[in-house]
């Protein structure tokens, strides 16, 4: 790459600590580009992560918001509290001069959400890409982004997003970029941050019924042997915990919310297995997480997984929705010593293909892509008149 670029990442919470896999990619995406051309990263106000400053980002800033008015907002619209933070973002941008200055100094405005998209798009007039974080359901947000959206160029972030999205609205995305792992961070040989006297199953990702999380309380009940499972992340604590207490196992069980994502390598290391038994994925960050370091992996077969995971090699894959099949599996996997020092070297094989640096030299060539394609900023300010 010849000429260096004036990237502008748009993300409410990226420049925060918020750890949601969307802001987590942003943000990184954000570091890694910014070694090589000017990054700018539209968030709230909000305490920074060191490494935003430490790699040059440049930050601006709007007021963080919250209060009546957003309270008014969610009675009165099917708006969640994010949805109404990026409304009100948008707003302030608005009567601030926000989007003035991003036609003024950036190249290209990247967002990956569909509120961010359907706004920020129709009010610069600087080329805009739009990044799909997964397509499992296709609700009114996307149509109304695939209506009412301005942004020409789509990247996905596997090939499983990019086929659905062509069946689903008959197009050809600019590219595949696939998530990134720290693997300077997420690697072998971390502290543990528990040290259990029992086998230790660990599940990190949204307690929801879609992630699995009720498939593996049936499984660990349904394995006759000790262990504890850990659960990490936000939702449904208390039907979590209703179900362990129903299914006998409350003992076995350990919640401990959601965590900073600094905080995660150190569970990976304290696991004997990781599990995300989900019943869809656009990706599966954290089995890659985990995988990075060194942890055996236990997941679903699914499209998007299996564009890392090799069944018995990199991970074992069981049957969404099969409780029996995913109990079979984790008992042979913790019955197995070598099997679990296997998964756990070849995993950490197959993460490292997926470096932060390697994501980064793939979007760096869609934004190219992009800006080659764009029509000169006077003929689009004019489009947009």
């Amino acid at each position: 790459m010849d000429r260096s670029m004036r990237i502008g990442f748009y993300h409410e919470s990226a420049g925060t600590r918020h750890a949601g896999g969307i802001a987590v990619y942003t943000r990184r995406l954000a570091v890694e580009l910014a070694d090589r051309h000017e990054v700018t990263l539209y968030t709230r106000e909000g305490e920074s992560p060191s490494s935003l400053a430490d790699a040059g980002v440049r930050l601006v800033r709007t007021p963080r918001f919250g209060g009546r008015r957003d309270d008014v907002l969610r009675r009165l619209t099917p708006l969640d509290g994010q949805s109404v933070a990026k409304l009100r973002m948008a707003l302030w941008g608005v009567r601030n001069g926000l989007f003035e200055a991003i036609d003024r100094d950036q190249d290209l405005l990247v967002t990956f959400q569909y509120l961010d998209d359907l706004l920020v798009s129709n009010l610069v007039s600087v080329p805009t890409l739009f990044g799909y974080h997964g397509l499992a359901s296709v609700g009114l947000g996307t149509h109304l982004r695939e209506r009412l959206s301005r942004t020409d160029h789509v990247v996905v972030n596997s090939a499983d997003t990019a086929r659905r999205l062509r069946a689903q609205f008959g197009y050809d995305v600019d590219g595949v970029v696939y998530p990134g792992v720290d693997t300077d961070r997420f690697h072998p040989g971390v502290e543990p941050a528990a040290d259990a006297d029992r086998p230790t199953v660990l599940f990190v990702g949204r307690l929801v019924p879609e992630k699995g999380v009720f498939d593996l309380l049936e499984a660990v009940a349904a394995l006759d042997r000790p262990l504890q499972a850990r659960f990490v992340g936000a939702g449904a604590l208390e039907a979590v915990s209703e179900r362990a207490r129903e299914l006998g196992i409350a003992d076995e069980v350990v919640l401990r919310g959601e965590l900073a994502h600094a905080e995660l390598p150190a569970e990976y290391a304290a696991a004997d297995v990781f599990c995300l038994p989900s019943h869809g994925e656009s990706f599966g960050m954290v089995n890659v997480e985990a995988m990075a370091c060194g942890t055996p992996v236990v997941t679903s077969r699914l499209p998007a997984t299996e564009a890392y995971a090799t069944d018995g090699e990199s991970a074992m894959l069981v049957p969404p929705g099969r409780p029996d099949a995913l109990a079979a599996t984790l008992e042979t996997v913790l019955d197995s010593p070598v099997l679990r020092e296997r998964l756990g070297e070849r995993g950490r094989e197959v993460a490292l293909q997926f470096s932060w640096e390697r994501v980064a030299d793939r979007f760096e060539e869609v934004c190219v892509s992009v800006l080659a394609d764009a029509e000169p900023a006077d003929a689009r300010r004019s489009a947009r008149t």
